[in-house]
């Protein structure tokens, strides 16, 4: 058996459950539980480690702020037509990956998750996706938070299977 996967799988096991438990458990801070294992999962693709969690927190919050812009954009000129929409999220996702000759912002799908889990959990939910609320900021928060929690769940396997 593969030690290293399986400490890792018992770290994933602590942490996951932990982080659920707290975003059911205490709604008024606006953490999503999913939004988070977002970051997390960006950890991991980002290449894990230290890069790959700074890769992740900036991807995933550069699409984040690009999602409220487009919602800006669009709220600012008065028509919510899916039309406009689907153009306003094309030209984001135009600078998406533009920004990705930046090294920090390289992890272009990074933004792409960050911008789908904005959307996903302010418009698709019923929520203002433009303003900066305690809920919009929750979003923003979990990606954070998961990532990090990626970080800490790839360190704590390694550190309990004794690998470097």
């Amino acid at each position: 058996m593969n030690m290293l996967l399986f400490w890792t799988g018992i770290c994933s096991l602590v942490l996951a459950g932990a982080w659920t438990y707290f975003t059911l458990a205490v709604p008024s801070v606006h953490l999503l539980a999913w939004a988070g294992f977002t970051g997390w999962a960006s950890h991991f693709a980002a290449g894990g480690g230290p890069t790959g969690l700074k890769k992740a927190l900036a991807s995933t919050v550069s699409g984040g702020i690009w999602a409220l812009i487009a919602l800006n954009v669009s709220s600012a000129v008065g028509a919510q037509s899916a039309l406009l929409v689907g153009v306003l999220v094309g030209i984001i996702a135009f600078f998406m990956v533009l920004q990705a000759h930046a090294d920090l912002l390289s992890f272009i799908p990074g933004a792409f998750l960050g911008a789908g889990t904005w959307f996903g959990a302010t418009v698709s939910a019923g929520r203002d996706g433009a303003g900066i609320t305690g809920a919009t900021l929750g979003v923003l928060a979990s990606m954070v938070i998961g990532a990090f929690l990626g970080y800490l769940n790839e360190a704590g396997g390694k550190t309990l299977s004794g690998a470097k």
